[in-house]
């Protein structure tokens, strides 16, 4: 029997079957109609309800016994079962919960409570994810219980973080059945960074996706040779409503071999991906609902995500504004870095096409580091310089000379200054 905390109806606007909706998916459709209200959610064996609060879960609760507060306090060994039942049965007049009795006996204060609260929350919410049956409810205007501790952080952070605690490696090929298959964004990647946290890994896969470099290619591309982590960390990405999945173009033909010399720069791009309106297989319409997602006020993400996991260059020294310039017998291309990653190689589907035999298919990748610019080698068949000298990893400083192949390209920095300076 669901509850209100509010007086008046309650009004049922969706309801569907998780054997062929998941979780996330469902999560991301009131996040995006910025719904108020709480999603029960049913099966044989337990039910749990997901409070939101405009489209973001803000109050979580489940009748799994592990979901527990004081179970989850023992498997994080923070308390023991001993003391939590010594607490919890002291004779006293009423019945009192776990929190309230761990706090009479000074075992925790109330800022240790209020966290271990919002992490239980947490809790709850991942642990819809592994559904894979059941049905769910979503029901308007229904608000958590007025003492509810509840936890503010941007959904898609906590579908990130959600994702990272699954070990779903063996349903990766049915999640990626071809690894000809591309992905694109279909967030804004400049909101992506000022409101995102993730691993350095993460973010490396995440500047990658471009529309139309196929799975493999960023496989490649990200240097991983566990190919099955970079999939997971696409499948993470995938989830948390960052990336879709594309089908490859019915018209796509192999790549002829490029003449020799030249450098094309028709695959030099530096616009923004702009996602499919069908890229994501469904889509779900409120009658009243907006599709901006909300703002989180305040931020609980530090105390749920992983410990890896940050803002995007979050121990940034500088910022850098520089270009690569080929020098040919012809004349000077430039080639500005204004983004996050770029590829270089003889394959069309590089940042900077060189079609040069000597150059690999996808010869290397630039990447922005805390420090500047580096280039890093893709196990290329002929290797990548920096003024003469083999590396797999460096660090570009003005006036270096990198080469590949035949190809010499000159690295210049036209401005240096503090982050501060910038807004």
């Amino acid at each position: 029997m669901l509850e209100s905390a509010q007086k008046g109806p309650m009004h049922k606007i969706l309801e569907g079957d998780l054997g062929r909706l998941d979780v996330p998916d469902v999560l991301s459709f009131l996040n995006m109609g910025r719904r108020t209200g709480v999603l029960a959610l049913e099966k044989l064996d337990q039910e749990t309800k997901l409070f939101f609060r405009d489209g973001n879960p803000v109050y979580a609760s489940s009748t799994k016994e592990d979901l527990h507060l004081g179970a989850m306090l023992v498997r994080m060994r923070k308390v023991s079962a001993d003391t939590i039942d010594r607490a919890v049965n002291k004779p006293r007049s009423g019945r009192w919960r776990v929190g309230s009795a761990l706090l009479a006996e000074k075992i925790v204060n109330e800022t240790e409570l209020a966290s271990f609260l919002k992490v239980q929350v947490s809790e709850v919410i991942f642990d819809t994810f592994t559904w894979r049956e059941g049905l769910f409810t979503f029901w308007e205007k229904v608000t958590p219980p007025a003492t509810a501790v509840t936890l503010e952080m941007d959904l898609q952070n906590l579908l990130m973080e959600g994702s990272r605690r699954l070990d779903e490696r063996s349903r990766l090929s049915e999640v990626f059945p071809d690894l000809n298959m591309s992905v694109e964004a279909m967030t804004n990647p400049e909101r992506v960074k000022h409101s995102v946290t993730m691993t350095p890994e993460e973010w490396k896969v995440y500047f990658l996706v471009d529309g139309r470099r196929s799975l493999s290619e960023i496989c490649r591309l990200a240097g991983n040779p566990d190919e099955l982590s970079t999939l997971q960390i696409l499948h993470h990405l995938v989830k948390a409503k960052f990336v879709a999945i594309v089908n490859p173009p019915e018209d796509e033909t192999p790549v002829p071999a490029p003449a020799p010399g030249g450098v094309s720069t028709s695959k030099f791009q530096d616009g923004k991906a702009v996602a499919s309106p069908s890229a994501s297989g469904v889509s779900v319409q409120f009658q009243d609902g907006g599709t901006r997602p909300p703002k989180v006020e305040g931020d609980d993400t530090k105390e749920i995500v992983s410990p890896k996991a940050g803002p995007y260059m979050s121990n940034r020294k500088q910022v850098v504004s520089s270009r690569l310039v080929l020098v040919t017998a012809e004349g000077e291309t430039s080639f500005p870095l204004t983004r996050d990653a770029y590829t270089i190689g003889r394959h069309r589907n590089n940042d900077i096409v060189i079609s040069d035999p000597k150059v690999s298919s996808f010869h290397a990748r630039i990447d922005r580091s805390p420090e500047g610019y580096l280039i890093v080698d893709l196990k290329s068949r002929n290797g990548s310089y920096i003024n003469g000298k083999r590396i797999e990893t460096g660090l570009l400083k003005t006036g270096d000379e990198v080469r590949m192949g035949t190809a010499r390209l000159a690295y210049k920095v036209d401005y240096t200054g503090p982050v501060s300076s910038v807004s």
